[in-house]
């Protein structure tokens, strides 16, 4: 259930007093993290630095799945796909904003990245036997070997690190902290059925009581956090220095690679980077100005980690950089659910395709009324829901829907109330919704659209 590499003693900040390095990456986060591993593994001295207090970023909330087609961990599932079905799948999805030299670097390259990261570090994946493409009606879709997934990591093994890591959001995590992924899943809902799923489920169990006896939260990580942790692992073992709490206000070209202001512990200092700066600070989603600038007159809610200030933008556009505008939208959108936590904070929970599409949730307007696909992918859910918003006049909760379950309780404390009797929601979706379960269309096309997520999902 976890990696096996040997622990070590991590250092408080390597080479704290160093102002020289050959690469500076700015910003923590999944591919900030993976930036500053590659040039390690190419033999760059880097400093990683980070504004907020953890590392980790908005990848340490996520399911951590990287998508990438044709690497060879595809063939532990059977894949039946190639390059050439991988390019007709996304020059579909794409379309009109399709950059095609863009495309054929990431075809070409993306099996290369993971095969190296494997053998040279300890960021370990695994394809599942199903795990359809999003857009499953799509030419060149497949069913499995694309989306890959961290391998758990025991936590204990980065020592005194393991607190760098940003914790996941806590809805994410059960009995105060433990982590849970897919595969733990099962075992724990089949624990009454099967003796291999009693042992599984009681083992995660007790080694969550043990954790918690020492730590403030479990140590067996998964999903994003695992591959926050292997990444940080792998940077520490190469002695990467890993600076947090440090804010860059400044960077400005030099005779021989660029000059970095960062004030860390109240104090500013001035690093040079002989061979480049990489900035990978994630985007605007916590900058008021830049989302009215991009986005207008929105509700401010977003699942995404604090540190997405919109730093690394500003710092670029006074180097001459530009946001690009080729894009279909400037922005990822995904459905949440708000609420406040009993200790006063905010959940921002967002509902993604793995719980929103499941057969027996359907979402549902304040009269309970259904108005879309529940089936519909990240991109397209939100515009659903913002167009019916629009058209009818009315404002759903929070600016959001409602996620019913077809035994008529609601899916998570964290989803807001329909105002209406759930009995009464089933009696008004009626057969319909029971039909679309089974794949056979019905109303919006639950069934039709994207059959495949709907299939494997059940």
């Amino acid at each position: 259930m976890t990696s096996s590499p040997a622990a070590f003693a991590p250092t408080d900040s390597a080479r704290a007093d160093d102002d020289r390095f050959d690469l500076i990456v700015i910003g923590a986060g999944g591919g900030g993290m993976a930036a500053a591993l590659f040039g390690a593994i190419r033999g760059c001295r880097v400093l990683l630095l980070e504004a907020t207090e953890y590392v980790g970023g908005t990848t340490a909330f996520s399911g951590g799945t990287t998508w990438i087609p044709n690497t060879h961990l595809a063939a532990t599932v059977g894949a039946d796909d190639s390059v050439e079905r991988a390019r007709a799948y996304l020059t579909a999805v794409i379309g009109p904003y399709l950059n095609a030299p863009l495309l054929e670097a990431f075809l070409r390259n993306g099996p290369k990245a993971i095969e190296r990261l494997e053998r040279s570090s300890d960021v370990k994946f695994r394809a599942f036997a199903m795990h359809p493409d999003y857009e499953s009606d799509v030419e060149g879709a497949v069913v499995r070997g694309r989306a890959l997934e961290p391998l758990p990591f025991d936590g204990r093994l980065l020592g005194a690190a393991f607190s760098l890591i940003r914790p996941p959001i806590p809805e994410f995590t059960v009995l105060g902290g433990m982590m849970i992924d897919r595969q733990d899943i099962g075992h724990l809902m089949n624990m009454k059925r099967s003796w291999a799923s009693f042992r599984y489920s009681t083992a995660l169990l007790v080694r969550h009581v043990r954790d918690r006896i020492s730590n403030p939260r479990g140590t067996r990580l998964v999903m994003g956090n695992a591959l926050v942790a292997r990444l940080l692992y792998s940077l520490r073992a190469r002695d990467v220095a890993v600076w947090t709490n440090a804010r860059v206000s400044t960077i400005r070209r030099a005779t021989t690679g660029f000059d970095v202001t960062v004030t860390r512990d109240g104090r500013p200092r001035t690093l040079r980077a002989s061979r480049g700066v990489i900035l990978a600070t994630g985007g605007f989603n916590r900058n008021e100005k830049l989302r009215r600038e991009r986005l207008g007159d929105i509700a401010p809610y977003s699942p995404t980690a604090p540190g997405t200030t919109g730093g690394g933008i500003e710092l670029a556009a006074e180097l001459g950089g530009r946001m690009g505008d080729d894009g279909f939208e400037p922005v990822l959108w995904a459905p949440v659910s708000v609420r406040k936590r009993a200790d006063g904070t905010m959940a921002v929970f967002p509902h993604f395709i793995m719980d929103r599409g499941k057969p027996g949730t359907m979402v549902v307007d304040q009269q309970g009324r259904r108005f879309m696909n529940e089936t519909l992918d990240d991109v397209f859910a939100p515009r659903t829901q913002g167009a019916f918003a629009e058209s009818s006049g009315k404002t759903l909760d929070t600016g959001k829907a409602n996620a019913v379950n077809l035994m008529g309780v609601p899916v998570q404390d964290h989803y807001t109330s329909i105002g209406k009797d759930p009995l009464d929601v089933l009696l008004f979706a009626g057969f319909e919704l029971m039909i679309s379960k089974h794949g056979e269309g019905g109303d919006f096309n639950r069934g039709d659209f994207f059959g495949e997520n709907n299939r494997f999902l059940r």
